[in-house]
């Protein structure tokens, strides 16, 4: 069965539709002009627009250096009028994302890299809460499973395994460790998130199991997760890529603004 993310994103933006607006303006910073991002930060813009939120997108050259971006994030730390932050990713080559996310505000960073970079910070992740919410949202029980998260990656794979962490029996599983190909057919629940490095297929998973693709790559031109089959059969649940996790994680991304 294929779990589309559209129903749940619009339950979120229909109750957030319902609230008072906060004062104040999300501010995405965009560094250089990679097409993809800029489809990224105009579909945030869309849905601030819908939700009536102030919006602005900071543009600055791809040439930027660090100290001059790190200067750039302070000012917008300082600016009362500026209730959250966003660093548009990835980033150039020659900045350093980690350093960059950290120096953003803990009360303004709406992306919640303070929670992926130590565990702290004001907010949970985005992505960590639209994989954790839609699972709640198909009624998928994560109590007594086997739950398997591929790939540990600092913007998923680590913060998701943290947030489950003492609550679900969960583990991480890198590539090439031992007995890869029999701890996907063992799990209950399988998050994929290699970034688009797997090529999976429903033969690598048991009857009955949740598979949720949280990978994005962009091949041929084209958006695509980690899995590679065209066919889904009906004995195995499929929150796809795209389409699934990520109009939640745009709806959640709001959230964190209110």
């Amino acid at each position: 069965m294929i779990l589309r993310g559209k129903p749940f994103a619009q339950m979120i933006l229909d109750e957030l539709r319902e609230k008072d607006v906060p004062k104040g303006k999300l501010v995405v910073v965009q560094v250089g002009d990679n097409s993809v991002s800029s489809l990224y930060v105009a579909a945030k813009e869309k849905v601030a627009k819908d939700l009536k939120i102030d919006f602005e997108c900071k543009c600055l050259p791809a040439e930027i250096t660090e100290s001059e971006l790190m200067a750039e994030i302070e000012k917008l730390n300082r600016d009362r009028k500026v209730r959250r932050i966003l660093i548009q990713l990835p980033l150039p080559s020659h900045l350093n994302q980690k350093k960059i996310a950290a120096a953003i505000s803990p009360q303004k960073d709406i992306d919640g890299f303070h929670y992926i970079l130590s565990g702290g910070g004001s907010f949970v992740p985005p992505t960590v809460l639209a994989i954790d919410g839609i699972l709640d949202f198909y009624q998928i029980s994560k109590e007594d499973k086997k739950i398997l998260i591929v790939g540990g990656g600092f913007l998923v794979g680590t913060p998701l395994e943290r947030f489950w962490r003492g609550k679900y029996n969960v583990e991480i599983l890198k590539k090439g460790a031992t007995g890869y190909f029999k701890k996907l057919k063992k799990s209950d629940i399988i998050i994929l998130a290699t970034s688009g490095g797997g090529n999976f297929t429903p033969d690598n998973f048991k009857n009955g199991a949740t598979v949720v693709d949280a990978s994005t790559l962009i091949e041929d031109g084209k958006l695509r997760g980690d899995i590679i089959s065209q066919d889904w059969p009906d004995n195995l649940n499929l929150v796809p890529s795209p389409g699934g996790i990520g109009p939640v994680t745009v709806a959640m991304l709001f959230k964190n603004f209110y």
